[in-house]
């Protein structure tokens, strides 16, 4: 196994399967509702878990597994099936489907079906916390921000004029 999967490999070595959080035909459904769930969720909390998550966009993601076919073979994939609500607003972030979320909306859901109700509760309170914030700062600094562009769209008048106004000053003092 590759060198960047040392702690799958220590997960391994103690017996446990590593969870990864990713969409796939054998990944176990977290908010599935059906009997099966229960079992299957109730076995995953039986243990210390090491859970894994890909950041990045769904493409970076993607890649990411597609390049990691170790990580797939190694890990048990867990899922989610529920559409769920992002804390960004669409204005800011653009997801594929209607149950994408951030990473961290993502690990905060995943820990309230895999730690204890109060372990839980409080991760999913801070790590959203966090987020809420940073997402109101980007906000508000796209409201506040100077909207003259960062580049021009012709460059050449920019320079032009440059040159202009330093040849007036070559002719005013020589």
């Amino acid at each position: 196994m590759p060198e960047q999967l040392d702690l799958v490999t220590e997960c391994l070595e103690r017996g446990q399967k590593p969870l990864l959080l990713f969409p796939g035909p054998n990944a176990i459904s977290l908010d599935d509702d059906s009997d099966a769930k229960g079992e299957n969720i109730k076995s995953l909390q039986n243990y210390e878990q090491l859970l894994i998550l890909i950041d990045g966009t769904w493409s970076e993601a993607r890649g990411i597994i597609y390049r990691s076919p170790e990580l797939i073979e190694e890990c048990q994939q867990i899922q989610f099936q529920s559409e769920s609500e992002s804390i960004y607003p669409e204005e800011l972030r653009k997801e594929p489907e209607k149950h994408c979320i951030s990473t961290l909306e993502c690990c905060a859901q995943a820990l309230q079906y895999l730690e204890s109700v109060e372990c839980a509760q409080e991760a999913k309170q801070y790590l959203e916390g966090t987020m809420k914030r940073m997402v109101d700062m980007r906000i508000y600094v796209s409201q506040t921000r100077d909207r003259e562009p960062r580049f021009e769209k012709n460059p050449g008048k920019r320079i032009y004029e440059k040159n202009k106004h330093r040849n007036e000053i070559k002719k005013a003092l020589f």
